[in-house]
């Protein structure tokens, strides 16, 4: 099995749709610098029957170094996380 990469879903949606690798590479990259976006806002992208990206921000919280003891500060930090919408968990579950 291949691994998905930009490369790959432009080649994928050339063979069916039959546009220009270049105005596909266009595309694919302008959706995904949409959803870079919303996400550094702090926006929720909800893809229906695909899934939701969720940013979130970590608390600041303490940390150890375990060679040494010494606690140390982890700053807070933003995070992404992604849900899969119940249509398409069902469909990866149903296929094995």
């Amino acid at each position: 099995m291949a691994t998905v990469n930009k490369k790959y879903i432009v080649e994928e949606l050339h063979k069916k749709v039959g546009l220009s690798k270049r105005i596909l590479k266009n595309l694919v990259d302008e959706l995904l610098e949409e959803i870079k976006k919303s996400l550094e806002l702090g926006e929720e992208v909800k893809i229906v029957r695909f899934g939701s990206f969720i940013p979130y921000k970590t608390k600041k919280r303490v940390g150890r170094n375990f060679k040494t003891k010494e606690e140390l500060e982890i700053k807070s930090f933003k995070k992404v996380v992604f849900h899969t919408a119940p249509q398409f968990r069902a469909e990866l579950h149903n296929e094995k």
